[in-house]
């Protein structure tokens, strides 16, 4: 395992992540007088949102909504998967590299 790549994957997982938010609020910017569709926010939130839906479960909250404790376990979940996709991605094209 490089830990060079292991740390870019996790800094690109991480903004993989803050970059779908932003994308979120930007299409809730442009469509600001009417609502945007409901297709592209689901998407793009449930890009972010999925394994607090799961985490829910575990940890449930006595208010509505998800508790603390289940935003932040899925956000490390969200992190760690997203990272370990990049990291495939990375290991993939070094070793297309080092083939060449």
């Amino acid at each position: 395992m490089n830990r060079k790549r292991l740390f870019l994957s996790i800094a690109l997982g991480f903004l993989i992540m803050v970059s779908d938010g932003l994308v979120l609020i930007l299409v809730n910017r442009i469509y600001l007088p009417q609502h945007p569709p409901h297709w592209l926010i689901g998407l793009l939130f449930y890009f972010d949102a999925w394994p607090v839906t799961i985490m829910q479960y575990l940890f449930p909250s006595l208010r509505k909504g998800p508790s603390l404790l289940a935003v932040a376990t899925g956000a490390v979940i969200e992190v760690a998967v997203l990272s370990a996709i990049v990291y495939a991605l990375l290991s993939w094209c070094a070793r297309r590299q080092a083939r060449a």
